[in-house]
């Protein structure tokens, strides 16, 4: 038994064309779909990323102000509100560091788009609406042919004749 009898297809049917919903029939189609998937993508986690920061930041803020006002912090509380001082910079740096990350996934994602919506509508479209017209045009002229061409009489059934309907 071949392996692909085994999967349950056929050797004409392709495994992953019943499951992907990915355009695969045409390129651009792919790069516009592509970018706006980058697109949204960029923007929530940009959005998901500032956040967590921000909750983040505002935690070691409340840890860290009580800590401030010590008058003569032990060394524990010294270490301790060094570390959180770092951890702060270090969360401005990520922030800033992963939302030009994501500035830049986003503006690939509208290039992309862009492009590829451009040349799909200018490039193929155009080429398939025609293709679309030149089937329709050609069905009708088969159907039409078809109509003008006088179909054959059924023969009767055991030798009956029909006989001429009567008029009044």
């Amino acid at each position: 038994m071949s392996p692909s009898r085994i999967a349950g297809t056929t050797h004409e049917e392709a495994p992953w064309k019943a499951r992907s919903p990915l355009p695969t029939d045409n390129i651009y189609k792919f790069y516009a779909l592509f970018g706006l998937l980058l697109f949204i993508f960029a923007i929530g986690a940009n959005i998901v990323s500032i956040r967590n920061t921000n909750d983040y930041m505002y935690k070691s803020y409340l840890e860290l102000e009580p800590l401030k006002s010590i008058e003569k912090p032990t060394n524990i509380e010294l270490v301790k509100r060094e570390m959180l001082e770092k951890m702060i910079d270090v969360a401005k740096s990520d922030k800033e560091f992963f939302s030009n990350c994501l500035s830049w996934l986003t503006a690939i994602g509208v290039v992309l788009m862009f492009f590829g919506f451009l040349k799909w509508q200018l490039a193929i479209q155009p080429l398939q609406d025609d293709l679309l017209r030149l089937q329709v045009a050609k069905l009708r002229h088969e159907v039409a042919s078809l109509q003008s061409v006088p179909q054959p009489h059924e023969p009767s059934p055991a030798g009956a004749t029909a006989k001429p309907a009567k008029s009044r």
